[in-house]
């Protein structure tokens, strides 16, 4: 079982924004996850939940992920299929390569939906210097 919190990236007012353990072929690829309990599905969302999310966390972090890695497009996805609770996909994607870390991560179909794609499982070293990254500049 993954210990989720070790992959948290910054603490905000109502949110809580992690780096996704699935980070190829996505390199930066984060979530935010409402800190309110009671937040499930999209429409629960407060309007102050949708002013921090849209006006700080993803401006913020699209910043970050185009310094570090020049993603193309900045995708962001709320399903909440898999787990109940009001969160928010982050996922850049690019038109190219990019090499990062001594990976090279490659989107498979830049203009088309980021789902279903090949899942590599990269190892925590990694993992711990791609979040540290976005640390640095989601400070």
């Amino acid at each position: 079982m993954t210990d989720y919190a070790q992959f948290k990236i910054k603490e905000y007012s109502l949110w809580d924004l992690y780096l996704h353990v699935q980070q190829y072929p996505y390199v930066g690829r984060c979530y935010a996850a409402a800190k309110r309990k009671s937040a499930d599905v999209v429409t629960d969302m407060a309007s102050d939940e949708a002013v921090e999310l849209f006006r700080t966390i993803v401006p913020y972090w699209d910043n970050a992920v185009r310094q570090l890695f020049q993603h193309d497009r900045p995708n962001v996805a709320i399903l909440g299929n898999n787990w109940n609770h009001l969160h928010a996909h982050l996922i850049p994607r690019y038109n190219s390569p990019r090499l990062v870390h001594g990976i090279e991560f490659i989107d498979p179909n830049p203009n088309g939906n980021y789902a279903p794609y090949d899942k590599l499982k990269l190892k925590e070293p990694v993992l711990f210097a791609i979040r540290d990254d976005l640390k640095r500049l989601l400070r």
